[in-house]
């Protein structure tokens, strides 16, 4: 097992699974007080763990959504600047008040 995790495509595996799977495990754990499961049978389980990873989505979205408005909003305001540019000097009558 040693050599087959030295090989190159082991460690590429390893860099993604470190990306993307242990992040959310280690939140729940350490953040979100998952280090035991309180409940009986696989059925329950399951249902727990659906829970815990739909918070972390949720946790996860609400953070994204803000920083998408904010991001929104200052391209809207980028979008105005370059329309009033446009509208005010490339109109015939915006060339007669700068003369």
């Amino acid at each position: 097992m040693h050599t087959r995790l030295q090989t190159h495509y082991a460690k590429k595996m390893k860099k993604l699974r470190q990306s993307t799977v242990e992040p959310v495990l280690g939140t729940l754990i350490n953040f979100m007080g998952l280090r035991r499961i309180w409940t009986r049978g696989i059925k329950n389980a399951n249902k727990f763990m659906l829970g815990a990873a739909t918070a972390y989505n949720l946790k996860k979205w609400l953070n994204y959504s803000e920083q998408k408005r904010k991001t929104t909003v200052m391209v809207i305001k980028k979008m105005e600047e370059v329309f009033y540019y446009y509208f005010l000097m490339t109109r015939p009558f915006a060339v007669a008040y700068t003369k």
